[in-house]
Order: structure tokens, then C-alpha cells, then sequence
């Protein structure tokens, strides 16, 4: 479960459910190295307007590639003790919710199950998601199985 990162400290502690997204962006960059080195190489033989489309794209690509890196897998999830407040990690540290507030609770989507986190009054209007998706199949019942005891359960006994 090392695609969450979780860390513990006696003073904190610090999950980031979105750094799964990595290794697409990985793809990604390579993709785009892959466009703009054949651009550069076969720029003679493809006519302006081709040049112009794959030039789009690749611009297209390295704008996905920068928002996913910065607004998905640098998300941090931080639980800290001293101030027993839960907060939102990224380019600022956000406050989300006081640790009594906060509720977990599961998401259904297109037959994907999510955990979400979110304050008990209003966990339907705002909502974190803090895993990926599990599906129905066995596979997935088993990852279930891991995210709960080594992920969600430590999340828990952190909170209590």
C-alpha cells in the first residue's frame, strides 16, 4: 500500500490517496518526449497543418501533465495531533476539520466503492476522497481488504 504513502508519527499523520496518479503521469511525459522529439525529427516530411495539430496536443499534454502533478499527487492529507485538526496539503496547508468532526464514510460511483472523509453535519455537500477505487471482483475485494487494515484502520486509531 505504498501508493498512498501513509507516514505516522506520534505527532502526526500524513496520507496522499492521489499519488497513485504517478506513474500515468510518468506515461505522460514520456509521451510527450516521444511528440516533441519525432516533431523535431520528421518536421520536413509532415505539412504545416499536421505540425500545427501535434504541436496543440503535445501543449494540450503538457498542461494535464503539470495540473495532475501539482492539484492531484502532491495532495496531501495531514492529521495532526497537537491541534487535533485534519488538514489539506498542497500548494497551502488548508484546515478541513477538527478530528471529532470528521466522519468516514464510502462512495459509490459507476460500481466502484471510494472512502470519503468529510465533517459530520454536512459529509454528503463536502467530501475528500481518501482511496481509489474498488471494484466488485475479487482482486479488488482483496485490495479492499488491505486499504482497510493497513490505511483506514490506522487512520481510525490516529484519530480516537
Amino acid at each position: 500500500m505504498n501508493k498512498y504513502q501513509l507516514k505516522i508519527t506520534p505527532y502526526e499523520l500524513s496520507i496522499r490517496p492521489y499519488f497513485a496518479y504517478m506513474p500515468k503521469i510518468r506515461l505522460f511525459v514520456i509521451l510527450f518526449v516521444l511528440v516533441f522529439s519525432s516533431l523535431i525529427f520528421f518536421h520536413n516530411l509532415l505539412d504545416a497543418d499536421i505540425v500545427r495539430i501535434v504541436i496543440a496536443t503535445g501543449v494540450i499534454l503538457l498542461f494535464y501533465i503539470i495540473y495532475d502533478y501539482l492539484f492531484h499527487v502532491n495532495v496531501r492529507f495531514l492529521f495532526d495531533k497537537s491541534t487535533r485538526s485534519i488538514y489539506r496539503v498542497n500548494l497551502f496547508k488548508k484546515r478541513l476539520m477538527a478530528f471529532d468532526e470528521m466522519t468516514i464514510l464510502t462512495n459509490s460511483e459507476y460500481g466502484d466503492i471510494t472512502y470519503i472523509m468529510g465533517r459530520k453535519k454536512n459529509q454528503f455537500v463536502k467530501n475528500y476522497t481518501i482511496s481509489a477505487a474498488f471494484g466488485t471482483s475479487k482482486k479488488h475485494q482483496a485490495r479492499e481488504k488491505e486499504y482497510i487494515e493497513q490505511i483506514l484502520n490506522p487512520i481510525l486509531e490516529f484519530v480516537k
